[in-house]
């Protein structure tokens, strides 16, 4: 085991807990960079400053080190919706407060996005592994549910829209310009990841997820 001190800091042997994060966020980096099939342990461990043998130590394979990548991913954003407190907000401004939020997570953390793209290729065969992950997952739905039902009493929002196609709706607003980023821009000669057109499509979204659950506006 590596017991070298860098920049003073106790010996990775005497801190397992830094050192395992140390190698979770080297992998989420090299994940995302290079998918599943693509990330090499050696290049997890060169980034994370480690001998290769303490990424088998602590996580038991790359399989199990993958795991924990999707894992730690899936926790952060149901962490971060949990703080949106949404059954504290009116109806429509918990949505519209969920579209910003669901645009601005996948905007600023591309590991999210591109390990999930690469989950997606696999067939979602690691995330079935994970029983956990819809565990943390379903209470959203269940928020969103809360929420409609109290537009729709109060008569704020329209009646008969399901929480997860809403949900997904929201997701493929947000994510379609990242994944199809480059083609997109391509096709139609215009920088999908310039900041400004980035604001535009942001505002356009939350107008678009506005309009679709409002009271008397047609489904979008």
């Amino acid at each position: 085991m590596d017991s070298s001190t860098r920049n003073g800091q106790t010996p990775r042997s005497r801190n397992p807990e830094r050192t395992k994060k140390e190698i979770l966020g080297a992998a989420l980096t090299e994940f995302s960079e290079h998918g599943f099939d693509g990330a090499k342990v050696q290049k997890i461990a060169r980034r994370a400053g480690c001998n290769p043998r303490l990424i088998y130590h602590y996580f038991g394979s790359k399989d199990d080190l993958y795991l924990a990548a999707l894992r730690k991913i899936y926790a952060k954003i149901r962490s971060r919706e949990e703080e949106l407190n949404l059954v504290a907000l009116s109806p429509r401004d918990a949505i519209i407060r969920l579209a910003e939020f669901t645009f601005d997570f996948f905007d600023s953390n591309a590991p999210f996005v591109s390990i999930t793209r690469s989950e997606n290729l696999l067939g979602g065969q690691f995330i079935r592994r994970l029983p956990e992950i819809g565990d943390l997952s379903n209470p959203l739905i269940d928020k969103i549910a809360e929420v409609l039902r109290r537009g729709e009493a109060a008569g704020e929002i329209r009646p008969g829209i399901d929480p997860m196609q809403l949900y997904v709706s929201i997701v493929a607003l947000s994510a379609h310009h990242i994944n199809a980023a480059h083609t997109l821009s391509a096709t139609f000669r215009t920088d999908l990841t310039a900041p400004g057109w980035r604001a535009t499509r942001r505002a356009h979204v939350v107008a678009l997820v506005s309009a679709a659950v409002s009271h008397g506006e047609s489904q979008g």
